[in-house]
């Protein structure tokens, strides 16, 4: 009863963050607005691995490697900050090119699926400082004798949490009504999405530069 206990608070406090609007969040929603459900759950899934690399980091002691590694944990995050900004970019200069209904249809289905998946990946991995959030999460639930059986299913949940909730803000932000909400302040909303992504990338390579 203690472990499964320790399954639902160590998921659960996962689920919290959920509240908090990040990159990762921006990137779907964004994803789904312009490209439609199928390229925002590429991305959200392209997340969720991310998620699941980190928190496997984190669960099983790995994460030293990268907490430790000093100047790798800086150049990680330097790429990644530099990574966001070049996406922000890129969104706030091609707003005016991205159209709704035929042209996005187009563009889609001419656009393979893993560049997507990679964007998702990318931008989940591009924060490494997440593997430490997972290990704040892990040192407040679990102890040295919690078993194996129990870490895996919890990070399991954190796994199917994650692709669930990318899941639902793919979907939620490709209905056809949303859509033609978001054509019409598409221009102003991805320039201020695209402002909110950079501002995190810059965020990473300024702890990246300072840390030491």
């Amino acid at each position: 009863m203690d472990e499964i206990h320790v399954i639902i608070l160590t998921v659960g406090l996962f689920v919290l963050t959920f509240i908090n609007p990040g990159a990762n969040l921006l990137v779907v929603v964004q994803t789904s607005l312009s490209s439609g459900k199928n390229a925002g759950l590429l991305t959200g899934l392209g997340v969720a691995l991310g998620d699941a690399l980190y928190s496997g980091l984190g669960l099983f002691g790995m994460a030293a490697l990268i907490a430790e590694g000093g100047a790798l944990f800086s150049a990680i995050k330097i790429g990644g900050g530099l990574y966001l900004i070049w996406y922000a970019y890129n969104m706030v200069r091609h707003r005016q090119e991205l159209h709704m209904g035929v042209c996005n249809i187009a563009t889609l289905s001419a656009t393979p699926w893993y560049v997507y998946f990679r964007r998702g990946l990318l931008t989940d991995l591009s924060n490494p400082q997440t593997v430490l959030f997972f290990i704040s999460i892990f040192s407040v639930t679990l102890t040295p004798t919690t078993p194996t059986w129990a870490k895996l299913v919890a990070w399991l949940g954190i796994v199917f949490a994650s692709v669930l909730w990318r899941s639902l803000l793919s979907m939620a932000f490709s209905r056809p009504a949303v859509r033609r909400a978001y054509g019409k302040i598409q221009h102003l909303l991805s320039g201020i999405i695209g402002v909110a992504v950079g501002a995190f990338g810059l965020r990473l390579i300024y702890e990246g530069i300072t840390r030491r």
